[in-house]
């Protein structure tokens, strides 16, 4: 596991950033993020993103959620609206990157369970931890990295990603991360949670012939800070490249001020990035509510 775990970053840098940010100007905020409203979930095959990591999948008749989190986060206000009301959310699959707060938000995930009492939950190994006494134990699958689950015709694999876990100091990586490939006989879609770029995307491609990949963006400055455990957007169009991928969808940015950058700039980045080169791959924006069909570049 320690080859894709990110350095550890120390102390005294943390306190040099904290400390540097309480003496800086502070820039104008960014206006929030477009969001397409949707009464309801679509009917069909589609992918649905809602705002940072949050991504909603149907393929064939199940419907997957990756990383819900559908309010507030603690430290951080959400910056831009759910798309969607929580209460017309439903999902047979829970996929759960890893323990960050703002990917595994336990109040989101325990309403979704409430709400979808037969759903199912798929987490890296030791994720029982934090999810016992709110769904059986035959219901939660664990993963160990390259691991696999075929449920309701879906092959789920936990691939690797450059990063790690944990939600309070003395479960620091007592729980795995990673991301996910889900497989049918018609696609391939990668969702890689929360990475730094790494050689585990070439891993991942000698293994899957990659459809779809959502990749983050976003949470990047400070660089000395946030290289070791995100991508931002040049390592995201990288990653693609590497994957194989035929589209790339962009990702954890425009939700919650984790880091230093303006809200917007991530996308601003991806977007002349985008207008500035050809690629391998199909760049592919989606704004939060906005619906992606698969195998296409239209959206509804």
């Amino acid at each position: 596991m320690q080859r894709y775990t990110s350095p550890k970053i120390s102390l005294k840098t943390i306190l040099k950033w904290q400390f540097s940010k309480s003496f800086s100007k502070k820039c104008t905020p960014s206006a929030a993020m477009p969001v397409i409203p949707q009464e309801r979930l679509p009917e069909g095959e589609y992918a649905l993103w809602l705002g940072h990591a949050s991504v909603w999948i149907k393929l064939a008749d199940t419907t997957i959620a990756i990383d819900p989190v559908l309010g507030n986060i603690p430290l951080f206000r959400r910056q831009s609206p759910l798309p969607i009301a929580k209460e017309a959310l439903n999902a047979d699959v829970i996929l759960l990157t890893h323990a960050h707060y703002d990917h595994f938000d336990k109040p989101s995930v325990f309403a979704l369970l409430k709400q979808n009492p037969e759903c199912i939950i798929v987490a890296p190994s030791g994720f029982w931890r934090y999810l016992k006494g709110h769904i059986a134990r035959e219901k939660c699958f664990e993963l160990e990295l390259w691991e696999s689950v075929m449920i309701e015709g879906l092959f789920i694999t936990l691939a690797p990603s450059l990063h790690w876990s944990n939600r309070i100091h003395i479960d620091m990586n007592k729980a795995l991360w990673g991301g996910y490939v889900i497989q049918n006989a018609e696609h391939t879609i990668y969702h890689s949670g929360d990475t730094a770029y790494g050689e585990h995307f070439k891993e991942i491609a000698e293994k899957f012939e990659i459809d779809e990949a959502f990749l983050p963006i976003g949470a990047y400055r400070p660089e000395v800070i946030m290289k070791q455990m995100h991508t931002n957007p040049p390592e995201a169009f990288q990653a693609a490249h590497d994957l194989g991928a035929k589209t790339l969808i962009p990702i954890h940015y425009g939700t919650f001020i984790l880091s230093d950058e303006p809200l917007s700039e991530p996308l601003e980045w991806f977007e002349k990035l985008t207008r500035a080169h050809t690629f391998s791959f199909h760049p592919r924006i989606l704004r939060a509510g906005e619906i992606y069909r698969f195998n296409t570049i239209r959206s509804d």
